[in-house]
Formats: structure tokens, C-alpha cells, sequence
């Protein structure tokens, strides 16, 4: 059995997998500071080991994580969290073997192993509070040099100086609203408005659809992918995914090949990918023995 988390902006969410298969899960909200962190995953690591016998340590974290030392840096929706190599400090403590990996790159490792992805290019797009990606190829992850190839949510949209991070959520939407507005609502209230066609929710959600048509356009064109896969919490809301081809058919996205998809575990595909990528460290750990 294995012990996997999920590592977001509002909330950890952490599971058990046996058999290739998640078997329970559960969440914790992101504490505010890496001490309260590192207490947070030692309670839930150490009550689980009691409780059951745990093979492994897996994380999908934000950020630009290397593998190998299990650093994670760069920008991230956790500031903290390249204070600290955490997961290997937990590694360490507990004495199991331990992997790490983009949550991003974990949501494409998911589909890649469930689905036996082991050809073509690939494009993942995963939409949260903020916009993460991935490239694979061939079944592969391409990282690039500093680890961040398929960080779409930095691409510069317009001359605001704002990426699609900061421009294609409804996250943002919602904080947007807040500040220049003094509406404060949350995502779900603002959908259901847009919905109705009801201002200032309207034009706002719409110009939202706009940015995340404009980034897929650019992915469409600067790699050409065979598919562009969703995921994230949006990933099983069919309405949003609705709306957003219905955006892409716009004369301005037409001549781009664009294939959308949303990934088959929707939300809990990062889980399996930290599972993923922890089973294969394990499995080039005895090939090193």
C-alpha cells in the first residue's frame, strides 16, 4: 500500500493506493507556512504507518521539482515550498522510499500509465486556482532545462504583463471581482451567473474563456499536439468544458488543430501520477541495487 499526496494552493489531498487503485482518500486545507506544513504531513504519515503497512512516499507538488534530489523551486501556489527539501526530510524521518514530481507532470503520468499513452505528443493542461502543464511525448515527460517544459500558465497573454495563470481562472476571476468590484463570491456562484448572462459575471467569466481559447490556440500551434488534455477540478465539469470549445470555435481559433479531452480521473488524476512516479523510482531503485 502506498501513501500519496496531492499538494495544492488550498488544500492537501493525500490517499491510499493498492493494487493501482485508490482506495481512500482525504484532504487537509494548505497550511500558511512550511513548519506547519511539515507538522501537518508528519501527523498524517505517522497516524497512517500506524494504521497500515506503507511502502512508499509519493508527491505531486507545485513548483519546478527535480526529481532526482527532490528539490522543489521556482514560483509556485505554496511560496514555501522551495524553502525546504521537505520530501526528503520526510523521507528521511520515516525510512520509506520517497518520489516527488510537478503535479502537473503527475495528472499526464496518471493518463500515461492507465491508458497505456506510449505514443504520440501529448499536451496536458491543468486548471485549478492557477494553470500548470505538461508535455509528453512518446510516454515520456519532456522537462526541459530548468524542469518547467509545459508551464503554460506562464504564457504571456497580452501586454498587461499577466499569464494565463493569472487571466484564464475563475479563481482569479472571483479575486478580480473582490478588488475592483467589492464582490465577494465564490467561483461556483460566479459560473452559475455567467451562466444567466448576468453582469459583471458575464463579461468577466467570458473574457476568462477568451484567455485559456487563447492559450490552447498557442499550445495548438507551438507544439501540435495529437491531444490536449484537461485536468484539475474543472476537468469533470462538462458545462465549462462546453463553453470552452463553444469559445474555440470562434473564427479567430478555427484554423488551429485543437483535440480536447479531459482526463480520465479527472481531479484525482495527480494522485495516481505521484503513485506513478513513485513506482518507477522504486522500480530504477533495485535495478540500481
Amino acid at each position: 500500500m502506498y501513501l500519496v499526496f496531492d499538494i495544492g494552493g488550498s488544500a492537501i489531498k493525500y490517499g491510499l493506493i493498492e493494487n493501482d487503485r485508490l482506495i481512500k482518500k482525504s484532504s487537509i486545507k494548505s497550511p500558511p507556512t512550511m513548519d506547519e506544513f511539515l507538522k501537518a504531513l508528519e501527523k498524517i504519515i505517522s497516524s497512517t504507518t500506524k494504521a497500515y503497512e506503507i511502502k512508499g512516499l509519493g508527491f505531486a507538488s507545485p513548483g519546478s521539482v527535480n526529481k532526482t534530489s527532490m528539490e522543489v523551486t521556482g514560483q509556485s501556489a505554496l511560496g514555501y515550498l522551495s524553502y525546504e527539501n521537505f520530501a526528503k526530510k520526510l523521507s528521511d524521518k520515516f525510512n520509506l522510499p520517497t518520489a516527488i514530481e510537478n503535479d502537473a507532470n503527475c495528472a499526464a503520468l496518471g493518463e500515461v500509465y492507465y491508458k497505456n499513452l506510449d505514443k504520440g505528443l501529448l499536451a496536458f493542461l491543468i486548471i485549478g486556482s492557477g494553470i500548470g502543464g505538461a508535455i509528453i511525448k512518446n510516454g515520456k515527460i519532456l522537462e526541459g532545462a530548468s524542469f518547467e517544459s509545459g508551464e503554460f500558465g506562464y504564457m504571456l497573454i497580452d501586454n498587461s504583463g499577466k499569464n494565463l495563470s493569472q487571466l484564464g481562472t475563475l479563481s482569479n476571476v472571483a479575486r478580480d471581482l473582490k478588488k475592483d468590484l467589492g464582490i465577494d463570491k465564490d467561483t461556483y456562484y460566479i459560473f452559475a451567473k455567467y451562466l444567466e448572462k448576468e453582469e459583471p459575471y458575464y463579461s468577466r467569466v467570458d473574457r476568462m474563456f477568451t484567455n485559456l481559447a487563447v492559450g490552447i490556440y498557442n499550445i495548438a500551434y507551438i507544439i501540435n499536439p495529437d491531444l490536449i488534455y484537461l485536468g484539475g477540478a474543472i476537468s469533470e465539469d462538462k458545462v465549462f468544458i462546453e463553453k470552452l470549445k463553444e469559445k474555440l470555435e470562434d473564427e479567430r481559433f478555427a484554423m488551429a488543430h485543437i483535440k480536447l479531452r479531459p482526463v480520465s480521473f479527472f481531479n484525482d488524476n495527480n494522485l495516481y501520477g505521484a503513485y506513478v512516479n513513485l513506482l518507477e523510482k522504486i522500480k530504477q531503485g533495485a535495478k540500481d541495487d
